[in-house]
């Protein structure tokens, strides 16, 4: 399944439970293996170019809370964002909120937009193409263009 089939560039941003891991480092104790469901959850992922966010405060969201003498531990909840997302300017950050008596830790997502974001990206649009004068103000420009003197690092 891909969420980006039409190539539009949308913004993702979802997060939960996914109640599995896609690394290694995602579990604690017992067996550490990535089952063929973690292994389709991980190849989704990067098929749909998505970010999956690292917590500012720890690793694992979930615990078993058994009498066992093995700490049993899983990133099980996370932040899955768009490559797109980050694009977008400010500061993305996970947290691990404080546990509320669950199995799983509730978690957390900052996003701190920045304060001036006037300036904008240059994006080409399709439809210049179309317009009939379209030519003669990139020809004039690139016509007119002197290339920086100076090293060949500052013309780069």
């Amino acid at each position: 399944m891909l969420l980006n089939a039409t190539h539009t560039h949308p913004l993702w941003i979802m997060g939960g439970d996914f109640n599995m891991i896609t690394k290694l480092e995602g579990k604690l104790g017992d067996r550490i293996r990535l089952d063929n469901e973690s292994d389709y959850f991980k190849d989704f992922i990067q098929s749909n170019w998505l970010i999956d966010l690292p917590f500012n405060n720890g690793i694992y969201t979930w615990n078993k809370k058994n009498s066992s003498p093995h700490h049993i531990a899983s990133r099980l909840d996370i932040f899955l964002i768009s490559d797109n997302a980050i694009h977008l300017g400010g500061d993305l950050s996970a947290s691990i909120l404080p546990l509320s008596g669950l199995d799983h830790w509730p978690i957390s997502l900052q996003w701190q937009r920045p304060r001036n974001s006037t300036r904008r990206p240059f994006r080409f649009e399709s439809f210049w193409l179309t317009h009939p004068n379209f030519k003669d103000p990139v020809q004039y420009a690139w016509k007119g263009f002197l290339p920086p003197t100076g090293s060949k690092m500052f013309q780069f």
